[in-house]
């Protein structure tokens, strides 16, 4: 009997590490990918016991060298807290395997550099868990922006709000640890949506930010940034963490020369709306984006069962799903990875900025 095209090693089987696993079974179920979910770990024997029993994985560790050592791995998915990335990365990278870490990289641009140049070293794929890319409906705004002219960017702006991510639907309270997490809202959540204006707008040259601690935790729970980009538009994120039991949401608006593209996530009432200069607004919801990102992924929609298309579109998992559609057909294809480490250094060198801008209270150029 064959091995399969993917066999895969997860360690970190918590909150995210489960969203993975169950979307990475879902790829297996629905017949896109391959692949063989062959080897947890986790340092908690109670979470990997659920973890393995929830998805039928026999073989199980609480120390990831030993996985890495004794199971005939070729990809590794890292799902643990920021802080334990580098050592988790540097081991599979040296033994061969792709790599599939989630974000933030690193507490840093210099440390995420690190990881970059220790998977390019070692000659392998590595991707980073900017997940947004495959948002269906970012997705189809990206596809509008390349197909139709809006003309010069002009003006973006980004509202994230999230409830404090401890407690509730996570297990864990280390997001609210500075030593383990790097940071806060800014790191710990925003560092997608730098990443979605840089894939929109292109490569930032300025940064000024202000951040702020109102709940007296050990990170940060608001941050508020501008940025110039290189061709001279200007993006402002707001992001805040708070206490009020509300949908999370993201708001992004986009100002152009000839038009506008607004898009708005995280709630039940998801859609992409724009317009163009002398034509009437559209907005597009579900049914008219997942397309877009079905044929984003290289597959055609009447090729795929009603299972794959649900996979790859379902609301709460669909961006991780795609997102590792695409990690593992790269790897099984070898061609290139997108989001690579070098988008994740990118978007570490701007955060880095935008904390150093804060405790100077200055703009800071990338340059």
């Amino acid at each position: 009997m064959s091995q399969p095209d993917i066999r895969l090693g997860l360690i970190g089987a918590g909150t995210i590490g489960k969203m993975h696993l169950l979307s990475l079974a879902a790829l297996r179920e629905s017949n896109l990918i391959d692949l063989e979910i062959s080897a947890i770990c986790d340092i908690d024997s109670s979470t990997l016991s659920n973890a393995a029993g929830l998805f039928e994985v026999s073989s199980t560790y609480t120390d990831y060298q030993e996985m890495i050592d004794n199971e005939n791995l070729n990809v590794i998915y890292v799902c643990t807290p920021t802080n334990k990335h580098r050592d988790m990365v540097k081991a599979a990278a040296k033994a061969g395997k792709a790599v599939f870490c989630e974000k933030p990289l690193a507490h840093s641009g210099p440390q995420a550099q690190d990881l970059y140049m220790i998977a390019k070293s070692n000659g392998i794929k590595a991707a980073v868990g900017l997940v947004l890319r495959y948002d269906q409906f970012l997705v189809q705004a990206k596809n509008l922006l390349d197909t139709h002219d809006f003309g010069k960017p002009m003006l973006a702006h980004i509202r994230d709000d999230q409830r404090f991510p401890i407690d509730y639907i996570y297990a864990s309270k280390w997001r609210m640890d500075r030593s383990i997490a790097g940071g806060g809202t800014l790191i710990e959540h925003s560092i997608h949506d730098i990443d979605v204006l840089q894939w929109f707008f292109g490569p930032v040259e300025h940064v000024y930010a202000t951040v702020n601690n109102f709940s007296g935790m050990d990170v940060e729970d608001h941050a508020s940034l501008i940025l110039t980009h290189k061709e001279g538009s200007v993006s402002t994120l707001d992001s805040v963490w708070h206490w009020v039991e509300r949908p999370n949401e993201r708001r992004f608006e986009f100002f152009f020369e000839k038009g506008y593209l607004g898009i708005k996530l995280e709630s039940d009432k998801k859609y992409v709306e724009y317009q163009l200069q002398g034509e009437r607004p559209v907005k597009l919801w579900a049914e008219s984006v997942n397309p877009t990102l079905i044929e984003h992924l290289g597959l055609k929609e009447k090729e795929l069962s009603p299972e794959a298309i649900e996979t790859l579109t379902m609301v709460g998992s669909e961006r991780y799903a795609a997102l590792s559609y695409s990690f593992l057909k790269s790897v099984i294809e070898d061609t290139r990875v997108v989001p690579s480490f070098k988008e994740g250094v990118s978007a570490h060198r701007i955060v880095d900025a935008a904390y150093e801008s804060a405790d100077k209270s200055s703009k800071i150029s990338l340059s």
